[in-house]
């Protein structure tokens, strides 16, 4: 049995987006599961999901103290996702096992075993393959801090040293990791993730690997997850209910 769990907070996405997401893993995932959100508010998501309540160990880490904070940047909150962190708490809300957090945007559209038979006992998580790997070397991106990982996935039991981290350090990670937190774990914890292969995973406005699958607004059917990692300056990237509206390949998928 697999703990399965998601997080929702604020408005930016309604609940419809957990209720798919517990669909899509109900159909494409072929073993027992417990399913949960971490959210301040569970009206209109399904009853047979398990809501989980935000721990309040870090500062600032609710969503309501994130958001009547004075410490934001261009119109976020510092480490504007870093309720995502409370995933890596040991023994958090008491589920034993191994553990899947799954972003709500995105589209789980065939078997994920080959996903979970990667799973040897060290954690996994998704990779920007997309991103050309020459320029993750280069000043711009330690400037920026930049993730390699993409935490749309991440399959664990227990990751040693995160929560820690997040204990001591918690004012100066929210400080310089504002990009979110794949670029923290990117930065400073990444040793200890195996990654999704490209043949498994890819982003919806972005591609799938770099150089020679870069194609985007297209559904890959052979591949198994899709990620909808949106940048908001960039009009052509859509979120997952704008492709569903756009795009009938979306709408068929995202049930």
């Amino acid at each position: 049995m697999i703990h399965v769990l998601c997080s929702k907070w604020g408005d930016k996405y309604e609940p419809i987006y957990v209720n798919r997401l517990y669909n899509m893993v109900k159909k494409h995932m072929p073993c027992e599961i417990k399913f949960y959100c971490q959210t301040e508010d569970a009206q209109g998501i399904d009853e047979r999901i398990t809501i989980l309540p935000f721990p309040r160990d870090l500062p600032e880490s609710t969503p309501a103290d994130m958001f009547s904070s004075d410490n934001w940047r261009n119109g976020k909150p510092r480490l504007w996702d870093r309720p995502k962190l409370n995933y890596f708490k040991p023994n958090c809300w008491g589920l034993e096992g191994v553990k899947i957090a799954l972003d709500l945007d995105m589209i789980i559209h065939n078997d994920m075993t080959p996903i979970l038979d990667l799973y040897k006992g060290k954690p996994l998580t998704g990779r920007s393959w997309w991103h050309n790997p020459d320029h993750e070397n280069g000043p711009d991106w330690k400037r920026r801090y930049g993730a390699k990982n993409n935490g749309g996935f991440y399959m664990w039991e227990e990751v040693d040293g995160i929560w820690d981290d997040c204990l001591k350090n918690a004012e100066r990670i929210y400080h310089i990791y504002t990009g979110g937190t794949d670029n923290f774990i990117s930065q400073r914890h990444l040793d200890k993730f195996e990654f999704v292969p490209s043949t498994m995973y890819y982003s919806f406005n972005r591609g799938c690997s770099w150089p020679d699958d870069l194609a985007k607004h297209k559904i890959r059917e052979d591949k198994i997850m899709c990620v909808f990692n949106t940048d908001p300056n960039n009009a052509m990237n859509f979120e997952l209910h704008e492709a569903a509206s756009m795009y009938d390949e979306v709408k068929d998928l995202w049930q």
